[in-house]
């Protein structure tokens, strides 16, 4: 489900908050490097090299998909065995960079929590409820954030 919420400095902010649905999430925003610079290319053989540098990205990303598509037939009939759900949050702006995450038990405890996160996102702005600092160190890693 999407939460429209203020952010502290006064801005609207979209949320997405629910289960996992795909496998993972392919993540293509800035790693740092400042992006792929083809302006040096000039020229006939230069265009043809940029096209097939472009051609190789495009590849790259589809094959990409595919595999997560692929992993999520997989991983979907699993999480419903054996009953662990990932609910996560995180603003759509940032390309998921501000992200919540927490496995529970059961596919209606993942509602549940989900639901109740985009409660407290509308009213505090954030997710508060299972937070990692919110646990002990010492419970932290016995129980791995199951509820």
């Amino acid at each position: 489900m999407r939460v429209i919420t203020r952010a502290g400095n006064g801005e609207w902010v979209a949320w997405r908050v629910g289960r996992r649905r795909l496998a993972w999430q392919p993540q293509y925003g800035d790693r740092g490097g400042g992006g792929l610079d083809l302006s040096g290319l000039q020229g006939e053989i230069g265009g043809v090299i940029a096209l097939a540098i472009m051609g190789l990205l495009l590849l790259w990303w589809v094959m990409n998909w595919l595999l997560v598509l692929l992993a999520t037939a997989v991983v979907w009939p699993w999480r419903a065995i054996t009953g662990r759900w990932q609910v996560v949050a995180y603003v759509t702006d940032t390309g998921g960079r501000e992200l919540e995450s927490r496995w529970v038990r059961g596919r209606s405890a993942a509602d549940e929590l989900a639901r109740q996160w985009a409660t407290e996102i509308e009213q505090h702005g954030r997710p508060i409820t299972g937070r990692v600092d919110e646990v002990p160190p010492s419970t932290r890693f016995r129980n791995r954030g199951f509820v």
